[in-house]
């Protein structure tokens, strides 16, 4: 009945969103499924350009979204970010911590600062960014965190030594948190893809024949986690969702 799938299809209509690295990739798919599913949507990254790209697709198919060029290791940025948000929309119910940079080198030639960056921006910035919003989210009622780690916040590879520290650590953070919020009604969840292709622009992912043998498309990625900020997922808080796909079962050796 069409009635019924469109109210299945706005299950988040009236909240708000924040993810972040949203304009491209995981972080853009994310944006454009959580606002189909009604959610106004604040997207953000450091390139104003990629955002209001992003906006345009969510506006352009019916949707709510702001852009907010964003530094994601920045205290004050981020704080920012989360205030222009609750301004604009009065509300923050779900938070999506999808900004990542990756290194792939022996840690024999990374250099400190390339360390740092990778750091900061895979495990700090969810920080930063949980701290800023979690008024807003325990206010809300409902609130939901989702960190995005990796496959290799689960297992270790060679050349990726601070990728999997950073991603280890956001698995962590993750389970932590969520006991911690356990009793304010706010879940933590993170999701681990594998191998996914970041240059599909399609929203409605391309067709399956054999999803565990193929490669993850972005939007296999995205389905997950509109799981998993829906009421559907109220009981689930401090699980770490794998999303493989087809990814090498040589990673995990």
């Amino acid at each position: 009945m069409p009635g019924k799938e469109g109210a299945r299809a706005r299950i988040l209509e009236g909240e708000t969103a924040i993810v972040t690295g949203a304009g491209r990739g995981l972080g853009r798919a994310i944006s454009l499924v959580l606002a189909r599913a009604g959610a106004t949507v604040a997207v953000a990254s450091r390139s104003a350009d990629e955002i209001e790209r992003t906006r345009r697709e969510i506006e352009g198919a019916g949707g709510k979204a702001l852009a907010i060029a964003t530094d994601v290791t920045s205290k004050t940025a981020v704080e920012a970010l989360v205030e222009r948000t609750r301004e604009t929309t009065g509300r923050l119910d779900i938070v999506v911590n999808n900004a990542g940079v990756f290194v792939w080198k022996a840690l024999a030639n990374l250099e400190e600062g390339e360390w740092d960056r990778i750091l900061d921006t895979n495990l700090k910035a969810s920080y930063l960014l949980v701290h800023a919003a979690l008024p807003s989210l325990i206010a809300c009622g409902r609130g939901r965190i989702i960190n995005v780690s990796s496959i290799h916040g689960t297992v270790g590879e060679a050349n990726v030594v601070a990728h999997c520290a950073a991603k280890f650590g956001l698995v962590g953070f993750t389970k932590a948190l969520a006991a911690e919020l356990r009793g304010a009604g706010v879940t933590v969840n993170a999701l681990c893809p594998g191998s996914t292709d970041n240059k599909s622009l399609e929203l409605s992912g391309r067709p399956r024949t054999a999803p565990l043998q193929e490669k993850l498309d972005a939007h296999d990625v995205a389905e997950a986690a509109l799981f998993l900020v829906s009421p559907a997922a109220a009981a689930i808080s401090g699980a770490v969702l794998d999303v493989w796909g087809g990814t090498s079962v040589s990673i995990t050796g």
